[in-house]
């Protein structure tokens, strides 16, 4: 498990390309060999590749528990700071989670072109953005509810206590040795 003892990029704002916001379809994203392997054969990412690769894209899922259940909803976000934020609506199932809960956050990707996958877990806290400059800053970035019936979007945040990821790729083949 990789601490969040590095800062992360802020990505509010940065231009599509950038080193902060690279697509997986970016054969530079993942190193291809030289990584340490878990128990499974996996590839384990390091903080910084992790934090790029969940930068470069814009759909996640949230993991929280409400109502006693573990609940996982798919969310548009951005990365901002060393946060993950995402709009939801007041009322929500996932309100429940935004009162400093536990939360997961996971990624995936997988580029084809190259075979590789890759997934990254944040975990931390959920907590509602209540301060108008911290909600004025977010509504610039423009991430737009998903829903263009949402009542009342709020913004929740989480702010990461752990950032793992693993990776997979398909061995090379013949043309690629």
């Amino acid at each position: 498990m990789t601490r969040t003892d590095a800062p992360a990029p802020a990505t509010i704002g940065a231009p599509l390309g950038s080193g902060a916001t690279q697509r997986t379809s970016d054969r530079g994203s993942i190193p291809r060999s030289g990584i340490p392997r878990d128990h499974a054969g996996f590839g384990v990412l390091t903080f910084d590749v992790c934090v790029r690769l969940v930068a470069g894209e814009r759909i996640g899922r949230v993991a929280f528990v409400a109502d006693g259940e573990i609940l996982v909803l798919p969310v548009n976000y951005i990365v901002d700071g060393n946060t993950v934020a995402f709009r939801s609506r007041v009322g929500s199932k996932l309100s429940a989670a935004t009162n400093h809960s536990v939360v997961a956050f996971e990624v995936d990707g997988y580029d084809a072109t190259v075979g590789v996958g890759w997934s990254v877990l944040i975990n931390g806290c959920a907590e509602a953005v209540r301060e108008d400059a911290e909600i004025a800053r977010l509504e610039a970035s423009g991430l737009a509810p998903w829903s263009v019936n949402l009542e009342r979007p709020s913004w929740v945040r989480i702010h990461w206590d752990s950032v793992s990821g693993r990776t997979t790729m398909r061995p090379p083949t013949a043309d690629e040795c």
